[in-house]
C-alpha cells in the first residue's frame, strides 16, 4: 500500500480498508487543524491507486466498501473518480465527512483535481 505520511482513519469505519487517493488538504489554512500542515497537497499517481486496489481485493476480496484517506479526497473530479469505483464494484467513502457540512465548508475550500 502507498501511504505517504500519517494515516487518520475515521473510528466509525474502522473495518473498511484504506485507499489513499490523496495526499494533504486542498485548503491547509484552518487556525484550529495541524493534521496536513507538512503535507502539500497532491493526487496521488493513477498506478499507485490502482495497485493498492488489487492489494486490497487480494487481502479483503468480500470488501465492498473503501475509506478514503487525506483530508480532501473528494477534490478529484467525477471523471478520476468513477473509473475507480466502476472498475472494482465498491463503494467510496470519504474518510473525514465532518469536512463536508455545512459548518466546515468555510475552512475547506476544495479546488478540483
Amino acid at each position: 500500500m502507498h501511504f505517504t505520511g500519517t494515516v487518520y482513519r475515521n473510528p466509525y469505519w474502522e473495518t473498511f480498508p484504506l485507499l489513499q487517493i490523496t495526499q494533504g488538504c486542498t485548503h491547509n489554512k484552518c487556525k484550529f487543524c495541524t493534521m496536513y500542515r507538512d503535507v502539500s497537497f497532491k493526487v496521488q499517481p493513477m498506478e499507485w491507486i490502482e495497485q493498492d486496489l488489487q492489494e486490497i481485493a487480494s487481502i479483503a476480496p468480500d470488501a465492498r466498501t473503501i475509506q478514503l484517506l487525506s483530508a480532501n479526497p473528494l477534490a478529484m473530479t467525477y471523471d478520476k473518480l468513477a473509473p475507480i469505483q466502476a472498475e472494482n464494484t465498491v463503494t467510496i467513502m470519504p474518510s473525514t465527512p465532518q469536512r463536508y457540512s455545512a459548518s466546515a465548508s468555510r475552512c475547506s475550500s476544495a479546488q478540483a483535481v
